[in-house]
């Protein structure tokens, strides 16, 4: 890491960063997999978890293209401080990887409520991690370094990819929830609006009823001025 130039160090950083997140999640990954009884969450989940995996070899590969160390919790800097920073943050991911997946698993009052949570917390996730690939991409673009800009570009859609799953997971587990927490009688209020529409379109009909009678009205009356035209012309 002495050997860096200012600005391979910047990136480095931030890739390391990027890595140790990678890394973290691999062990929450694990954990909601083998929990999930959501067979087509537990699908995706376990394809992320390939993607997961290859992002975090490709992070490794390009920080040691540009001559640093691929390290979960380095942070890298020119002084004995920022190793010991590091090597703390390293610690720490390394307790925050291993507690939380079981954690996020055991926590909700069913079934429903348990694969919400998880995917809530999937969600957040993936937006750290978009939020880190985008920094990467920029700070990469700004220092000319177009192989870091492609790393970071084809990750983030991935991860982007996957957020947007989850988002749809979101919607259709909050129903579950209801269905298996709140009784059928009490799911909608009082005075719900579908009875507002019906007296609307009600109102609606009677209107196109009255509209439709005065139209026949006046043809009527426009064909008796007619007739009596006629009758009269003849005699």
């Amino acid at each position: 890491m002495a050997d860096l130039t200012a600005r391979d160090a910047v990136l480095v950083k931030y890739l390391n960063e990027a890595f140790g997140k990678e890394k973290q999640l691999e062990a929450v990954l694990q954990a909601q997999i083998g929990r999930t009884q959501n067979m087509p969450i537990k699908k995706r989940l376990r394809e992320h978890l390939k993607e997961t995996k290859a992002h975090a070899r490709g992070l490794s590969s390009r920080i040691k293209a540009l001559g640093g160390k691929a390290d979960a919790g380095n942070l890298p800097g020119p002084d004995a401080l920022g190793e010991a920073v590091g090597a703390v943050t390293s610690i720490a991911n390394k307790a925050a990887a291993a507690a939380k997946g079981p954690v996020q698993v055991l926590r909700g009052s069913g079934a429903a409520d348990n694969e919400l949570h998880n995917m809530r917390d999937a969600f957040w996730n993936e937006a750290e991690e978009i939020a880190h690939y985008t920094i990467i991409e920029a700070v990469a673009d700004k220092l000319g370094d177009k192989e870091t800009v492609k790393l970071a570009k084809g990750i983030r859609r991935e991860e982007e990819r996957m957020q947007a799953f989850i988002g749809r997971q979101l919607a259709t587990l909050s129903g579950a929830v209801i269905r298996e927490e709140v009784p059928a009688g009490e799911r909608k209020p009082a005075g719900a609006r579908p009875a507002r529409r019906r007296r609307a379109s009600t109102a609606s009909r009677r209107r196109t009823t009255t509209t439709a009678g005065r139209s026949t009205s006046s043809r009527t009356t426009s064909n008796g001025r007619t007739t009596a035209r006629s009758r009269a012309r003849s005699s």
